[in-house]
């Protein structure tokens, strides 16, 4: 049914493995004062994953679904930060190659896919997180322009992106059917942001909150119609929760092989851990909510790739994310666990994975919106 392990995809993983575990390493060992790993998205920019949601005539790599899956998988094995900015920028990016028109696909696209410029997705709200109709940001048409007013927070790359495809209400009174989307550039008069926020984890892919203040756009940043807005924010759903899983699946995998090493190696009453059968089915469980995890991850991407009109791309990314994320926050926890006293201190990466696994179990729809969906879709096709 898959055909992520063909030889064009397992090259392609184990150079994305190799960059992985050369660049980011290095990086974290230099004395470096940036909040934001720009050399790092350079690299990757340079291995193609900056424009892999972005057409060749564009400057793009166009990834299919399954390999762009498994490209994020094997950056977050070693870190998630990257490949939580790399996904969020490779939504914005995808968003306008499918949603704007050809001026601003020819404006915009080659920048974001050569890396030149960072995207970043601005939607989130104090009041508006999972329910977008709940959005107080307002553009205010001005003749031909609009006047965009209001606060975003939660922003991945908030501060550091150079374009934020920024959602607001140019009709309050419609509700979801009233929002709208903007291009906005970092160097635009009105928009200021704050610090980066101190998280529990993911250091590497900084957050931040957004302000926007009598920020003046010309009527050509309006991404689609005006009131298409929400249509367009429900357009990165599948594959954002796709690249979610993806980050799941790398966190967890990463997770039980240093468990599986660890238990190896060291010994206790004389033998090694891992000939103790308590510690081999809590090793086994953890494999198998693994691969479980993994081939939801994929049949999710595997439908998106093959029939992206399909409904079902409504409900199989969801039971991936949530399916996925669990597992990962069970399997680094008992990971954790598994080190024993050392899993719990920063010199060992166990303690990190799990920090990261947290986050993934409440962005891009926290999991009990994803059980919400993964119901409504049983009751509507039943």
């Amino acid at each position: 049914m898959f055909e992520l392990e063909g030889e064009e995809h397992a090259a392609i993983r184990d150079s994305l493995r190799r960059l992985a575990r050369d660049c980011i390493p290095a990086y974290l060992a230099q004395e470096n004062s940036e909040k934001f790993p720009r050399e790092l998205f350079q690299k990757f920019s340079a291995a193609g994953l900056s424009g892999m949601s972005v057409d060749e005539r564009h400057g793009g790599a166009r990834l299919s679904p399954t390999l762009a899956s498994a490209a994020i998988e094997e950056i977050a094995a070693v870190n998630l930060g990257p490949a939580i900015f790399l996904s969020v920028h490779s939504m914005v990016s995808g968003l306008i190659e499918k949603f704007a028109n050809d001026t601003q696909k020819q404006l915009y696209l080659p920048k974001l896919a050569r890396g030149e410029w960072l995207g970043a997705f601005a939607l989130t709200e104090a009041s508006a997180g999972s329910d977008a109709a709940g959005l107080k940001t307002v553009a205010r048409k001005d003749g031909s322009d609009y006047i965009l007013n209001g606060d975003k927070c939660w922003i991945t790359s908030g501060g550091f992106a150079d374009l934020y495809l920024v959602f607001a209400k140019t009709d309050p009174a419609l509700g979801k059917e009233g929002i709208s989307a903007f291009i906005v550039d970092k160097g635009d008069r009105g928009l200021s942001w704050g610090s980066p926020e101190k998280k529990m984890g993911c250091e590497l892919s900084p957050i931040s909150t957004l302000q926007f203040d009598d920020l003046r756009l010309p009527a050509d940043r309006l991404v689609g119609q005006e009131g298409q807005g929400y249509r367009i924010a429900l357009g990165g759903l599948a594959g954002g929760r796709i690249s979610i899983a993806s980050c799941a699946v790398g966190l967890a995998r990463e997770a039980l092989d240093l468990a599986v090493a660890h238990l190896t190696e060291r010994k206790q009453f004389g033998q090694s851990l891992i000939e103790f059968q308590g510690l081999q089915f809590m090793l086994a469980d953890m494999k198998i909510e693994l691969e479980a995890s993994r081939m939801l991850t994929w049949r999710a991407a595997h439908l998106l790739e093959t029939n992206p009109s399909d409904p079902k791309n409504r409900l199989y990314p969801s039971i991936a994310k949530c399916k996925a994320t669990d597992a990962a926050m069970k399997i680094t926890t008992d990971a954790v666990q598994l080190f024993g006293g050392a899993g719990y201190v920063r010199e060992y990466p166990v303690e990190r994975l799990m920090r990261d696994a947290k986050m993934l179990q409440i962005v891009e729809g926290a999991n009990q919106i994803q059980r919400g969906v993964i119901a409504r879709q049983l009751r509507e096709h039943s």
